[in-house]
């Protein structure tokens, strides 16, 4: 699975989950981190808007391996 976090605030930590491509975008899973719970949203993506945020830094993708070595210590 692919994950990307999304630029923010810092109070409410929010990660972006690729769930599937289509021709003309991705099923995506939203998952906001709050203080004591969280919340997801599943949406649909344009690939357009996708590769805009990519372009502006709003998504930077997460190295999965290096978080979970990370979480683990």
């Amino acid at each position: 699975m692919i994950q990307y976090i999304v630029k923010g605030n810092g109070a409410v930590k929010t990660y972006l989950e690729i769930l599937s491509e289509k021709e003309e975008g991705f099923d995506i899973r939203i998952i906001s981190e709050y203080e004591d719970y969280s919340k997801s949203i599943d949406e649909y993506m344009s690939r357009d808007l996708f590769e805009s945020c990519l372009r502006t830094g709003y998504l930077t993708r997460i190295d999965l391996a290096t978080s979970l070595l990370s979480a683990a210590s």
